[in-house]
């Protein structure tokens, strides 16, 4: 009976694995950073489009947003409104007002720790395009303070165009466009009918669906400490449409004055932030909206951050410093997400096979499917066979087999969250 049921499993997999469609990739760099596409499979009765054509149509997208939204390019159009000094209408494209227009919404429910209008901040303790700058004074930060603020902003969509109250006013959307680009990779693959997709920008992410496999993709969640690269934690994701975001203050840092500061800047006290959080990730329906309400949570920092993120019913993980050690808080959306992900994965790829194994059996009882030396042990001598936590028979047993555990937890890992946004 074990050798029928080990082949059975064997057979299983392969049937599952052939039907699967294949995987197609792309990425490169962009926005300062790096990006990952994956997608496979159409929708029945759908013809897939060539994977250089979905490709090239991904590239083409992330740089319109870069043209649009990037600060560090002066013909962008977030640069050309920031050169500006009129406070008449701008007039910009759909997507750069649908995307101040998000920040505002989530601007006016964090009571202002999210704010776009913090360039002249960005720029003052130089973290912005003009690069490294001695600290500022208390009479350079407070002409800076002056400028910020998300009620000197207002947008329109009908025709799109933002508008400034104050002249010297600009804007940095370098903490929510990247989420609005993952947002758009997604969105095209779902307008061609792709079954599943991953895609992310600098750590960004949004899934929809699972793995060719049929397998949830899993987004791991680093250990926020500088200089480590180390998965904390993995949420498996598949089935409906999700982004995923971090913002962290471990990577991306500077000294200034003598003293490391965190990139991450207060725009309602214009100083980097120096309390206990360390890193927040938040799960939304969309990236845009994950990215901004990753940077929000960690500008309010371990308590207040919390509050809101339960109040606004935010799926988040904020993990603070206590000392050495890392202390995890999240709200109930998280671990209700994060639950999902303990179990739903496990369904996501063995009730097909589950089906086939049965149909297996039978086929087995008959002698008319795979012949082979039967497997001994606990589990069958299945677990001999694995290379890594990610080889589905080794998951169905438990046992580690002969992967390193360290090694394993990061194969089945898609995409690992860097937690440095800049």
């Amino acid at each position: 009976m074990c050798r029928l049921v080990a082949n059975a499993v064997l057979a299983a997999w392969v049937l599952v694995s052939a039907s699967a469609g294949a995987e197609e990739t792309a990425g490169g760099d962009t926005m300062g950073t790096t990006w990952t596409a994956r997608w496979h499979g159409t929708a029945q009765g759908t013809d897939p489009l060539p994977s250089v054509v979905v490709s090239d149509e991904l590239y083409r997208i992330l740089e319109r947003v870069n043209r649009l939204m990037s600060t560090w390019r002066d013909d962008s159009e977030v640069s050309r409104f920031n050169a500006s000094s009129s406070t008449d209408w701008f007039e910009v494209s759909p997507e750069t007002a649908r995307v101040v227009s998000r920040a505002l919404e989530i601007s006016a429910a964090s009571d202002g720790a999210f704010d776009v209008t913090v360039s002249p901040l960005v720029q003052l303790w130089g973290f912005g395009s003009g690069g490294p700058r001695a600290a500022p004074g208390a009479a350079q930060l407070e002409a800076a303070r002056m400028l910020v603020g998300s009620n000197k902003l207002t947008v329109r969509d009908r025709p799109p165009a933002i508008r400034k109250s104050d002249p010297g006013v600009t804007i940095d959307l370098s903490a929510i466009a990247k989420g609005y680009a993952v947002d758009l990779l997604g969105e095209y693959l779902e307008s061609v009918f792709v079954s599943g997709y991953l895609v992310e920008v600098g750590g960004e992410t949004r899934v929809k669906g699972s793995r060719p496999d049929g397998a949830a993709w899993r987004i791991g969640i680093e250990q926020p400490v500088a200089g480590l690269r180390r998965v904390r934690s993995v949420l498996s994701l598949g089935g409906p449409r999700r982004g995923v975001a971090t913002s962290g203050d471990y990577r991306n840092r500077r000294t200034v004055a003598g003293r490391v500061v965190s990139h991450t800047l207060d725009p309602r006290s214009g100083r980097p932030i120096e309390h206990a959080l360390a890193a927040v990730t938040v799960v939304a329906a969309d990236c845009m909206t994950a990215d901004a309400w990753a940077t929000a949570l960690m500008v309010l920092g371990p308590e207040q951050g919390l509050a809101v993120a339960k109040q606004h019913r935010v799926a988040a993980l904020l993990l603070s410093r206590e000392g050495t050690a890392i202390r995890e808080q999240s709200t109930d959306e998280y671990r209700t997400i994060e639950s999902e992900s303990a179990g739903g994965g496990w369904w996501g790829t063995w009730l097909p096979v589950l089906v086939l194994v049965s149909l297996a059996v039978v086929g087995l009882s008959a002698g008319v499917l795979l012949r082979g030396r039967a497997l001994v042990g606990s589990c069958g001598g299945l677990a001999l066979m694995c290379r890594s936590r990610d080889d589905p028979l080794c998951a169905a047993c438990g046992v580690p087999g002969v992967a390193d555990e360290d090694a394993g937890i990061a194969e089945a890992v898609e995409v690992v969250s860097d937690g440095a946004k800049s």
